[in-house]
């Protein structure tokens, strides 16, 4: 009886944690190859990303002092246009912002991103007739091509709304 009742004690351990998490938000993806374009990510997660040819990025970090700063590479240095606002124009630009909520604008042409949170996303591709806009997948779908318009996607799911 001892014996039956310390499993049913674990497993009821183990099983509300799982319930919970169970109604909790999941993360999206995001992977764009050979962009070309506008993208503005407004999301809470990790992006990764390069704009090979002729781009700009502006990074804007919500929480300037939380130690988890952007990194990003490019000739000139990156500029600071304000505080947790960072700036990068130019050719061969990388970044990298990790677990945190950012809002990341990228312009330019052969546009790499690769990213996982939870948020909205703005993709304009340059809708240019006979020239590729690049492909994107969004959690996870088939690989398509960048709109010819803005058009905005939400990665993540959103927790269940509680039935009235």
């Amino acid at each position: 009886m001892r014996r039956f009742l310390v499993v049913a004690t674990l497993l009821a351990a183990l099983t509300v944690p799982l319930a919970h998490a169970g109604g909790s938000q999941t993360d999206g993806t995001l992977s764009v190859k050979r962009g070309r374009g506008t993208l503005m990510l407004k999301l809470k997660g990790t992006v990764i990303g390069r704009v090979n040819t002729n781009g700009r990025v502006q990074v804007r970090d919500f929480k300037p002092f939380d130690g988890n700063d952007p990194q990003l590479t490019c000739k000139p240095k990156p500029r600071h246009l304000s505080l947790g606002v960072t700036l990068c124009t130019g050719r061969n630009i990388g970044f990298r912002v990790d677990d945190g909520r950012f809002n990341i604008s990228v312009r330019g042409n052969g546009i790499s991103i690769s990213a996982v949170g939870r948020g909205s996303v703005d993709i304009d591709g340059i809708g240019e007739t006979g020239v590729s806009d690049g492909l994107m997948s969004i959690d996870n779908g088939p690989y398509q091509s960048l709109p010819d318009f803005k058009t905005t996607y939400y990665l993540g799911t959103p927790p269940p709304q509680p039935v009235r």
